[in-house]
Formats: structure tokens, sequence, C-alpha cells
């Protein structure tokens, strides 16, 4: 048992599934996943193993190490933005532009070593894993699996954490690591591998609102949402290959939520909780493994959330067809005029948000989610 859940042996009413945990990453939108595990515990849902990206990892460490959830409550209450991020001052002056990084990681790895527990992998309570991409091939590993679980869970949170030109690369065997999200910020098709039954996903790429960054005065902003829309488009495209009805997929509502906001941690655990109860309370793959009491204040029988509903504003549209285009699930026609919904009722919408993202008069309208 999970420190601070109950077995859900004696709330289902089937037998508990193998379940996955996978918390994705997305900066301090992250502390939502402590709100998720806490929709967990409250409604008796176990998990066998965890699998986390970047802030994920971090999370995922804690939670695989042991700490309850007033602990990781207590400790990530007390971050603060000079925590993590310290200018590499004196590396600017003596390097300018050939500086690694403009952060420095040796900072943010006393960090972490002091939050982060002090077991290795292959001894935490449940088993864990965290991915990373090696920079010299372009490609993922994940930190925990067989040839690649003799680190300490310090270095391999660092190195899914370290995003580019923020924190240097972790050197390893002469291979150089970077943040795991660039190429594989929600790892469904990893945590495939490990054969479950059902996988609990944490998704925080969703944006709420588009901002044109400020490029006229800080380079960092632009790079930042460079990267941000990298790993939008690579989501949507594993959301699209790997959700299907075993996969409960979570998007709390952070994505007004800057990368790197460290002012309402509170605000942003507690919507990760509302989110986390709303899906597993209502989806196929995991309502029936909880009691409609488990948490009060919740409508029984709760409001199904198999499906997305889809709506396209007539006057808006323009025809492009942009949407028939990027849906995977042909949700929409797009010949003549003006687009069509096929799907008002999407139920195999993978929720990516790729229709309504892409259409560049925001004429489409998702419902449901």
């Amino acid at each position: 048992m999970i420190d601070g859940q109950v077995p859900s042996a004696s709330r289902a009413s089937r037998p508990r599934p193998r379940t996955v945990l996978v918390l994705g990453g997305g900066g301090m939108r992250g502390m939502a996943h402590v709100g998720v595990l806490k929709a967990l515990a409250k409604l008796g849902l176990h998990y066998d193993a965890i699998v986390g990206t970047s802030i994920g990892s971090l999370v995922g460490a804690m939670a695989a190490g042991g700490y309850t959830l007033e602990q990781m409550e207590r400790m990530i209450s007390e971050v603060q933005r000079q925590d993590y991020f310290k200018l590499n001052v004196v590396k600017f002056l003596l390097k300018g532009v050939r500086t690694p990084s403009m952060y420095a990681g040796d900072h943010f790895k006393k960090k972490l070593e002091k939050i982060l527990p002090k077991t290795k992998f292959g001894a935490t309570h449940v088993p864990f894993y965290c991915n990373a991409v090696r920079l010299e091939t372009g490609g993922s590993i994940f930190w925990g699996t067989p040839g690649f679980d003799q680190i300490s869970l310090v270095d391999a949170v660092y190195s899914s954490c370290a995003l580019p030109g923020v924190f240097e690369p972790y050197e390893r065997d002469g291979y150089h690591y970077m943040d795991g999200g660039m190429v594989d910020s929600v790892p469904l098709r990893f945590a495939k591998t490990l054969r479950p039954e059902l996988i609990i996903a944490v998704d925080l790429s969703i944006k709420a609102t588009f901002k044109t960054p400020n490029y006229k005065s800080r380079v960092a902003t632009t790079l930042f949402r460079a990267f941000e829309i990298a790993e939008e488009v690579i989501t949507e495209h594993q959301l699209h290959m790997q959700v299907d009805h075993r996969v409960a997929l979570i998007q709390p509502k952070v994505g007004h939520l800057a990368r790197f906001d460290f002012h309402d941690v509170a605000d942003i655990v507690r919507r990760g909780e509302e989110e986390a109860l709303r899906v597993l309370t209502s989806h196929s793959a995991t309502r029936e493994l909880v009691a409609c009491d488990a948490v009060p204040g919740l409508a029984c029988p709760v409001t199904p959330r198999d499906f997305v509903s889809v709506r396209i504003d007539p006057i808006s549209c323009i025809g492009c067809g942009l949407c028939e285009a990027v849906c995977e699930t042909d949700a929409f026609t797009a010949h003549g005029d003006k687009a069509t919904v096929r799907k008002p009722a999407n139920y195999e919408c993978t929720r990516d948000h790729a229709c309504a993202r892409n259409c560049p008069t925001g004429a489409i309208s998702l419902g449901n989610l």
C-alpha cells in the first residue's frame, strides 16, 4: 500500500487492475501531480509503477520513494524560485554566449539532494522510471530500466528536468542527457511496455491561453515558448497514437500558468486534485473501481466522460480544412465552404486538443473535457 492510500479492494466493485501512473512534464504546473496523488488516495486507487517526465519525475520519485502526501505537500509549499534558479553570472562574464546554460545546474542538483528520498532504483516502494534525451543520438532512455538503473535518483531526476539552455546537461559515460519532455512529455508508449491493464496519465501540455512572447526584450521567453510548441505538437501525436480505453487521461486546468510560475502552489495542487476526482469517478476505465460515496459532494451517478462534445461556429469558420487535417478520429469533414462536425459526441477523441489549437479563427469549441 502506498502511504496515505486506502487499499482499493475495499471499495472496488471489480478486481483491481495492474495500474501504471504516468506523470507528465510542465514545469511548476507539475505541482498538480501532488493533487492527483491526493485524489488517488481519496478514491482508494492503487498504482503498481510510476513513470515520470521532467517535473513528473521529481514528484514521481518522491511518491515512489515512500513520502507521505503530507510530507510532499509541506515540501512543495516551501518551494521558492531561488531554490532552483541561480544565474550562471561568473560563467557568463567569462564565456559569454559559450556558457552551457543560463542557470547553475549544481545549485538545482543540491536542492534535489535535500528533497529526494535517499534510495536507489530497485529499492523504491513501487517501481519508478523517468526519461531523458541523449543529446548525441536524440533518442530517449528511461532510468530504472535494465542497464540504466545504476544511477542515483538525484542524477536521474536532474537529467529528466534539465531544460535545454536552462540547466547544463547531465553527463554520464561520455553521453549527455537532458529533459525527457523534449521528445515524450507524457510517456504512454513506454508505460504500455510494463504490461498494465490500466494507465492513469496526467498531461500538463494543454494551454488555456495563447500569448505572444515578450521577444523584444526577453529572448528566454521566446525560447521557452518554442520549446512548448514543439512539446505540444509531439504530445498531440503521442496522444493520437497511444490513448485508448485503458488510459484515463487527466488534464488539470493549469494551462493559464507559466512554466515557472511559483506564486500559488496550493492552488495548483487543488486544481490537480479536482480534475483527477472528476475524471477518475467518471471514466469508463476507473469509475467501477471507486465507490460513489468515497468523495463527499460528488454527484452520483456521475456524468460519463467517455466522449468529447465538438462544435463549429459557422460564422467564424472559413473552410480552411485544418480541422480535418489534424483530427485523427475523423470528427470533421471540410468539403464545401464550411467545415462540418461528423461526431458531435466524439467517443474516439484522444483529448489532444489538436483541432481547437490549430483552428486559425477559433471556430472550434470542445466540451466535456
